[in-house]
């Protein structure tokens, strides 16, 4: 009855068109828009699991792939990404290359917080370097780019604390830290903020909230899976449980930061420096 009744109301050409959509398979995407999807999401799999061989490999796949689409955009997210695999690699000649691409004069088609972003990858770059200048002053032109409202505004905080550490400022290192964990920051920015604000109130004598900041960075650790980072929050842990006359409770730290070091070094795939970014 259906078939009878389509016959008499749709012309044949249009009831055959019709009929083969109803079929059709959807559109598949550019074979090369695929490609730069599984680069992309197979070099997050390799970060996640610490091979950093292989996502420097895909994170340059996918940046040269991106380039050849003319996709300024993602070419510069794959840029920053390769830099910081890069970085963690211990290669900062190679990172810095390309975030000084994406930050040129001669490139000023990328998108402002991509900028920002690069610039803020910069300082992490510097100030695990050793150089707080320059590392202040590519966190300024983050900051230009950024303006208080990008995802990256929390993270800028927290260098800025580790740089009033470095030069002994604890009061303004604990200010930057406790600004970024008032403010809900996300788990990964909120960990070294903790982490920050306990190595400030140690600094200062304030044990007891020490204590209670270090414990809770090892708690955001391990849900992030940071092996490197529960071993320093084990320590702190230890120093400040020792100040405070608990001498027990701070050896028993010691031999958990002391296991974990350890199996962290005997794990394979793990090449790399740490950063607290």
């Amino acid at each position: 009855m259906i078939e009878r009744a389509l016959n008499k109301s749709v012309p044949p050409l249009l009831l055959l068109l019709l009929l083969g959509a109803c079929g059709s398979a959807p559109p598949r995407q550019p074979a090369v828009m695929e490609q730069v999807k599984k680069a992309d999401q197979a070099a997050y799999r390799a970060v996640r699991d610490g091979d950093l061989l292989r996502a420097r490999e895909l994170f340059r796949q996918s940046m040269l792939l991106n380039q050849s689409l003319d996709n300024l955009p993602a070419s510069a997210m794959a840029a920053i990404n390769l830099s910081s695999v890069n970085h963690k690699l211990g290669d900062d000649a190679a990172a810095l290359a390309l975030l000084d691409h994406v930050l040129s004069d001669a490139a000023p088609l990328y998108p402002a917080e991509l900028r920002g972003t690069a610039a803020f990858r910069k300082a992490i770059i510097l100030v695990d370097s050793g150089k707080p200048v320059e590392a202040e002053t590519a966190l300024q032109s983050a900051a230009m780019e950024c303006k208080q409202q990008c995802a990256y505004a929390p993270g800028m905080n927290n260098l800025r604390a580790r740089l009033a550490l470095d030069k002994g400022d604890y009061p303004a290192a604990l200010t930057l830290s406790k600004s970024v964990i008032n403010a809900s920051a996300e788990k990964e920015e909120l960990a070294n903020a903790q982490r920050t604000a306990a190595t400030a109130e140690s600094a200062l004598g304030q044990h007891d909230a020490a204590l209670t900041h270090y414990l809770a960075a090892l708690e955001l650790d391990k849900e992030l899976g940071q092996s490197t980072r529960i071993v320093v929050d084990l320590q702190g842990a230890a120093v400040a449980m020792e100040k405070l006359g608990r001498k027990a409770e701070a050896e028993a730290y010691v031999r958990r930061a002391m296991a974990a070091a350890e199996a962290a070094r005997s794990l394979p795939g793990k090449a790399g420096k740490n950063s607290q970014h």
